[in-house]
């Protein structure tokens, strides 16, 4: 007895000290820190937004729509107007590196006026200290005693973000009261403090029932314990009769298969470890060409086809013909690349490319969701997974055109299928459905109207032959064979500019994945003529960016007023949250921007890349929102894989629970930058 109370109540109390410890003497004293610098890149931030008003209008005086006078005019009245906070009456400040006031929303009697020997209670020369910091460094902090907000009788310490903005000679800013950031602590600190009493109170009584419960608690690992070593055999006999042969190559260490990769080559694990991947599998034409092995390169992270036909060589010198699906992963810090590799002697298991009928397509495709599942539960790297599953659904959609048009004959006139949503910025999941319209050039009156309804025909027989294959019909019916998605040039022009121009924010809402179209057939002409045509409209028409900002606006973060997760309850009492709604706020805000900034790109990643380029996002913003697309990635494939291999329909719900404890911190910390983002936008359009 004394033996587990030892072992079960001195770890509880040991923990109960570590908690208070960690609380008091940790935590709150950090608190306020933390906090500070929550609010220092706030305003940081708010002041980059402002800034791009001032290079606006700039730019409107560059470009010669507008006089240097009337430029700064029209910045002055958007940035008196600009307010923010609970009260509305945070705001911002134009002066001028003199210096000299230009706009100033609660001190109008200084605008105009020399600065230069203006100083507050402290003696501090506010407004020299601006000019010198954004001289020295181009943009920075100042702290001062300034009165509060609107009331001239109150002075409190304030902490301000300056940045200069070169080609007026301008200094825009913002600013944090830092007594209302100290109360902010105080109440948060307040409530910290009663709940950590209140769960010090709890534990102490919980230790009181620790001994009673111990012998079922020992009882319930060992049943857990069975439990899970079933499970993992249960997962072993999955991985090695799920009929794909699966080999590794990690550095320099030798090469790991699971055993139907050694049935395949002939090999037995230690004859298998000491080959050379570079021998196993021949080199392909490209390869030869290049000069470099496509596995190698998707070890090293570069561009490389992830599913291509090889050959392998056998331990008795022959030759397997196979499909290698390839992924990059990281072990241990180590890259290297997995392969999967699927015979193509046997005829159910035909290339897409080989597909001579609807029922070979569908047959080349069957096992793609287990394939890739597999390869997400070896350690793949999810957007390199989600990219083959991209390039097999071109292929599938090319091959799909190929065999529509054997069915019906040659088509009347050039033409394009455009992929929209995911299809459109290759981010395809597990989980994907059709999203895809027809695009032919403009005709004559008289070919008009045939080559409408061959093209509806078209988009009807490609609908149902990707069904077969795998891709479920669209339930929003964003389909090449519904009339509003098989148009002419002119007509795609005309509803682009329809949307753009009439629709109101919730109407976006449906309509905004077709802002993510490609073209799937090298057709650039049609496509490339439609994207410069949405360019112009989008910019005649300011009011456009404001409603989809709206639009991306209606939905947040899964995360409650106290920094828990807000969950739906759904089957088995399921507490979960929607991945894929919270990637799509990712998609949306970031599609935003590139159609702001006329950004040509569709992909999450490939804007963001273009954005940071072209100097239109910061480049931390950016890598950090990629890296939070592809967290979020990798935990929807994940999941989806697992359901996959344990015989269950894949779906976008999340538990949290089910996630160890550093994945949360993680998944909470990606919510709270999205909702910070979302803040911001909400300031630029409210202000704009």
């Amino acid at each position: 007895m004394k033996r587990l109370t030892l072992r079960t109540g001195l770890p509880a109390l040991l923990a109960v000290g570590l908690f208070s410890g960690v609380v008091f003497f940790h935590f709150l004293p950090t608190l306020g820190r933390a906090v500070m610098d929550q609010k220092r890149l706030m305003i940081r931030e708010l002041t980059e937004s402002s800034w791009n008003i001032l290079a606006r209008y700039e730019a409107e005086e560059r470009d010669g729509r507008l006089s240097r006078e009337q430029a700064q005019a029209a910045a002055i009245l958007q940035v008196r107007s600009l307010h923010y906070g609970q009260e509305g009456k945070d705001y911002f400040w134009i002066n001028d590196l003199q210096p000299r006031m230009i706009v100033h929303p609660y001190r109008p009697d200084l605008e105009g006026g020399d600065l230069s020997a203006f100083a507050d209670p402290h003696g501090k020369l506010i407004f020299v200290a601006m000019a010198d910091v954004v001289r020295r460094e181009g943009a920075g902090y100042v702290d001062y005693m300034w009165q509060w907000k609107d009331d001239p009788a109150r002075i409190v310490p304030k902490l301000s973000y300056v940045k200069g903005f070169a080609p007026w000679g301008w200094i825009i800013g913002t600013g944090v009261y830092t007594d209302d950031v100290d109360r902010e602590v105080a109440a948060v600190a307040g409530r910290l403090q009663a709940a950590a009493l209140l769960i010090l109170a709890a534990v102490t009584l919980l230790l009181v029932f620790l001994l009673r419960t111990s012998f079922q608690a020992e009882r319930g690992r060992l049943l857990t314990a069975a439990a899970l070593k079933t499970s993992e055999e249960k997962y072993r006999s999955l991985v090695e009769s799920a009929g794909e042969s699966i080999f590794m190559s990690v550095g320099d260490e030798g090469l790991f298969a699971n055993a139907s990769m050694l049935k395949l080559a002939g090999y037995d694990r230690e004859e298998f470890a000491r080959l050379d991947a570079g021998k196993l599998v021949l080199p392909t034409a490209a390869e030869l060409e290049s000069g470099r092995r496509h596995w190698r390169a998707v070890a090293d992270g570069d561009r490389a086809p992830l599913r291509y036909e090889a050959e392998l060589v056998t331990r008795d010198g022959g030759g397997v013909r196979v499909m290698l699906s390839l992924s990059r992963v990281v072990l241990q810090g180590r890259p290297g690349c997995m392969a999967v590799a699927t015979r193509l002697e046997q005829p159910h298991e035909l290339d897409l490319q080989a597909a001579r009928s609807s029922d070979d397509l569908a047959a080349a495709n069957r096992r793609l969701a287990t394939m890739a599942g597999l390869m997400m539960n070896h350690g793949a790297d999810a957007l390199q997974v989600s990219r083959m599953l991209s390039q097999n659904a071109d292929t599938a959609v090319r091959k799909g055109v190929e065999l529509a048009i054997a069915e019906l004959g040659p088509p009347p006139s050039d033409f394009d299928v455009m992929l929209m949503g995911s299809l459109g910025r290759a981010e395809v999941s597990l989980l994907a459905d059709q999203d895809h319209a027809i695009i032919y050039p403009d005709l004559e009156a008289g070919a008009e109207a045939a080559a409408r309804d061959y093209f509806l025909r078209l988009g009807v027989r490609l609908s149902a032959i990707l069904d077969a294959a795998g891709y479920p019909y669209c339930r929003g019916g964003i389909m090449s064979g519904e009339p509003r998605c098989c148009q002419p040039l002119s007509g795609w022009r005309q509803t682009f500019a329809a949307w753009i121009h009439t629709l109101e924010a919730d109407d976006l809402l449906q309509a905004k994945i077709f802002f993510d179209f490609r073209g799937a057939l090298a057709q650039d002409g049609l496509v490339t003529e439609l994207r410069a045509s949405l360019a112009t409209e989008i910019a005649s028409e300011p009011r456009f960016l404001h409603l989809l900002a709206r639009s991306v606006l209606q939905y947040e973060p899964p995360l409650n007023a106290f920094g828990g997760f807000a969950l739906e309850k759904g089957e088995a009492d399921r507490a979960t949250f929607d991945v894929k709604g919270v990637m799509a706020q990712i998609v949306d805000y970031v599609r935003l921007r590139a159609l702001q900034h006329g950004v040509a790109a569709t992909a999450t990643a490939d804007r963001l890349a273009a954005l940071a380029s072209a100097g239109k996002m910061r480049a931390e913003t950016a890598v950090e929102l990629a890296e939070s697309y592809r967290f979020l990635m990798d935990l929807r494939l994940q999941h989806q894989s697992r359901r996959i291999l344990e015989r269950l329909e894949p779906d976008n719900r999340l538990e949290p629970d089910a996630l160890d404890p550093a994945t949360r911190r993680t998944l909470k910390s990606v919510f709270a930058h999205i909702k910070a983002l979302q803040t911001l936008l909400d300031h630029e359009f409210r202000g704009g």
